[in-house]
């Protein structure tokens, strides 16, 4: 879960702690790029841009984890799944450096993509791995690692934390974290069972 629909509700939440700081960075990058500052309007077109992009990865990354969870199983879609907050972080990381915030607007979109496959690939692992009696409890984790991500995100996001003028791009690149914790760990995880004897017809390893 921790690098699952934890990474869902992280990064609904981190986005809004650090939001007129993004909008000032806007204004002063443009500004030296065309030595007219943005109005209003033209801020919140380039924020609304940037809010939407998370959205739309979401879509991007449900569409994908059909295909992602029959072809290369649940725990290879989630382990390969964390290539794209990577990516996001890495982005969102070194867009100040850079003097792009496209690169946020990018970096959004991927870690958008991330939370649409985890979001399905993830409660789909757990309730096939799970034992019978234990199933449904299993299950409702993913609920509540969005929830924790949630209220990590919003605690992470404090200005005394990483939620202040010089700190916010640290603060996008964080949820690079529990990416490498998954990478780490989930390797010694078993496959789905059901993944292994269906899709697979791999009867002795499902067993």
């Amino acid at each position: 879960g921790i690098g699952g629909t934890f990474q869902y509700g992280y990064n609904i939440s981190i986005i809004n702690a650090p939001a007129s700081y993004i909008q000032m960075f806007m204004n002063t990058t443009w500004l030296e790029r065309t030595g007219v500052p943005l109005e209003s309007n033209g801020i919140l077109l380039l924020w609304s841009f940037t809010v939407s992009a998370y959205p739309l990865g979401g879509l991007t990354g449900a569409v994908a984890a059909g295909p992602m969870a029959i072809m290369l199983g649940r725990k290879m879609s989630l382990l390969l799944n964390n290539v794209f907050v990577i990516i996001a972080a890495s982005l969102a990381g070194f867009s100040r450096v850079a003097k792009s915030f496209e690169m946020i607007m990018l970096s959004r979109f991927f870690t958008g993509v991330n939370a649409g496959v985890s979001i399905n690939i993830q409660p789909m692992y757990l309730a096939e791995s799970a034992p019978k009696k234990l199933r449904g409890a299993v299950a409702l984790t993913s609920a509540s690692f969005t929830a924790l991500g949630l209220v990590l995100g919003q605690v992470v996001g404090l200005r005394e934390l990483l939620g202040g003028e010089e700190s916010w791009p640290f603060l996008l690149a964080s949820n690079v974290v529990p990416a490498l914790i998954q990478l780490t760990v989930l390797p010694w995880f078993p496959e789905s069972p059901r993944y292994l004897l269906i899709d697979r017809g791999d009867k002795e390893s499902c067993i």
